[in-house]
């Protein structure tokens, strides 16, 4: 009988855990806290949401809340899928990590001539211009380069033809400037190193070893998943459905995937280092790096030294140092993903709504750090 126990034990762990409830340990407090928080939003009218949240680098909370359509019966839960919108950028850098690690690019090839039809206003400076830079937002073009044309539908092909309009505000390397269009510039170079299209390749290296059973690529895809949420945006009444929009599937590498708050925990544990078969060590401290100060952010007023590194933002909260986060926002969703690598500790916020509660519970996750992580470390 005693052999049998620690398998009845563990199954009796693991029900509870997907259940959505946290087994008692210390430092349940963020867990019970942001629980809390997530059924507080729903309560107040938000139609659904999922969280995950991890503690020194266990999986605490898997949990669904609310709605996947207003009016409808389908509840969220840890496998619901969202559409991701611009956490999308953290793959890509990730998947360029691993291209380099097997030598078929480099973080400094540059764009030109590599992708041979880019031309750039300015051809001394497109000369300079990096995957590095790409990655990091620092090519020195035009913030949002005809992000306002993606949205218009017109195709990403012709946007390219005429990118050669879009003119440099500073050197490549030495200013920020978010960007979509440019940024999914690294998908195609990636795509031609790897002489495979994008999405098949962030499958093959990504999504399949590192089980993220529910993820998937654009518009059809999610359409195609029978558990997945409907966008909703603010009207007088609370919140109205609408379709889920096809523009940004337009740029993969920028804004191209789905997937469920359970992804999303298996792709935060990947940042903290346990798949070093997946994304080496060496390669997280890249991407987590601060590469340049990153001044249009919507959380810059709580926080300090905001920087974005290659596919993630870099952030202090109250002198507590290594936070890295990375939100989306696309008509009708929100999506937010923190954590801080050096204690193994972050959280997954995904929304199927246009909410502030998407913002205030990254915020409430970097005080309750504050106050359970580093006051009882101290």
């Amino acid at each position: 009988m005693l052999l049998k126990f620690p398998r009845f034990l563990a199954a009796v762990m693991l029900a509870v855990f997907y259940c959505g409830t946290a087994v008692s340990a210390p430092k349940d407090e963020i867990v019970f806290a942001l629980d809390e928080y997530a059924k507080k939003s729903v309560k107040q009218g938000v139609p659904g949401a999922s969280l995950a949240v991890i503690i020194n680098g266990n999986i605490r909370l898997l949990r669904g809340y609310g709605v996947t359509k207003v009016g409808g019966k389908q509840r969220v839960n840890s496998a619901t899928v969202f559409p991701l919108a611009s956490i999308s950028k953290t793959f890509t850098s990730g998947v360029t990590s691993i291209l380099v690690a097997k030598g078929l690019i480099e973080w400094d090839t540059h764009v030109v001539p590599y992708l041979e039809d880019i031309e750039f206003s300015d051809p001394e400076l497109g000369k300079v211009v990096t995957l590095r830079h790409l990655l990091s937002h620092t090519t020195g073009l035009v913030p949002q380069a005809y992000s306002d044309l993606l949205e218009d539908n017109i195709r990403y092909t012709r946007i390219l033809q005429i990118l050669d309009r879009v003119k440099f505000v500073c050197d490549p390397g030495k200013c920020y400037g978010y960007q979509n269009i440019v940024y999914n510039l690294s998908a195609d170079m990636l795509a031609l190193a790897a002489g495979q299209d994008f999405p098949t390749l962030v499958k093959e290296l990504v999504f399949i070893p590192l089980r993220m059973n529910h993820a998937s690529f654009g518009l059809d895809e999610f359409k195609n998943e029978p558990n997945r949420v409907v966008p909703h945006v603010k009207v007088k009444s609370g919140y109205a459905a609408v379709k889920p929009e096809p523009y940004y599937y337009r740029v993969p590498g920028a804004a191209g995937v789905n997937a469920s708050a359970q992804d999303l925990a298996k792709w935060m544990l990947a940042q903290f280092g346990h798949y070093p078969s997946v994304i080496r060590p060496s390669s997280l401290e890249i991407m987590h790096k601060p590469h340049i100060r990153a001044n249009q952010y919507r959380y810059r007023a709580k926080l300090s030294n905001v920087y974005y590194g290659l596919g993630w933002r870099t952030f202090d909260y109250r002198g507590i140092t290594g936070f890295v986060h990375h939100g989306g926002w696309v008509k009708g969703i929100r999506t937010e993903m923190v954590f801080n690598p050096v204690t193994q500790t972050g959280m997954v916020f995904l929304t199927n709504s246009e909410t502030d509660v998407a913002r205030e519970i990254v915020l409430e996750f970097l005080e309750l750090y504050r106050k359970h992580i580093v006051r009882k470390e101290n």
